[in-house]
């Protein structure tokens, strides 16, 4: 009986350790990348995309089995400090990062991409593979690149038709 109540009090103490372990983890999940980190890899594969913005800070971890895909689409501009007047220093726009963590927070991935005119096609081929895109690029910040806003929006028609 001794021993009994011994390993029960271990075994508490165990699952009390191994609670705060958990807690600590979630916890850092949810304060999101460091500086120089990168959070929008997956679960659709964009690695074939170019990368413009510096990092992912302050993004959360995609969920591991997300309800639905889904992307937040920026602009970067290459010849514009930061890739325009709407960025922050690491090259997404202001509203990026708390949009997509409400998306993440919700269930949903939400991976930052950036629109690369020179990749058109690519870019339109690897959009397929969302369930929804929010499209977060400042009128006139396309042409300011070099790209076509009218072909940009074409595509994004495209991905409409097919429930995108």
């Amino acid at each position: 009986k001794k021993d009994m109540v011994e390993v029960r009090k271990i075994g508490s103490l165990v699952g009390v350790k191994a609670l705060d372990i958990l807690i600590k983890g979630a916890k850092a999940k949810m304060m999101g990348a460091a500086a120089g980190e990168y959070n929008s890899g997956g679960p659709v594969d964009v690695s074939s995309l170019t990368r413009k913005c510096s990092d992912d800070l302050g993004l959360m971890q995609q969920p591991l089995k997300p309800r639905f895909k889904s992307a937040l689409v920026g602009i970067y501009v290459r010849s514009q400090p930061y890739g325009g007047s709407d960025k922050s220093s690491n090259g997404h726009r202001y509203d990026s990062i708390p949009f997509a963590n409400g998306m993440i927070g919700s269930g949903m991935s939400c991976q930052l991409i950036q629109y690369v005119h020179d990749e058109h096609a690519k870019f339109f081929e690897v959009c397929k593979g969302f369930d929804a895109l929010i499209v977060r690029c400042n009128p006139g910040q396309i042409k300011a690149d070099g790209g076509d806003q009218a072909k940009f929006d074409d595509g994004m028609r495209g991905l409409r038709k097919l429930g995108i």
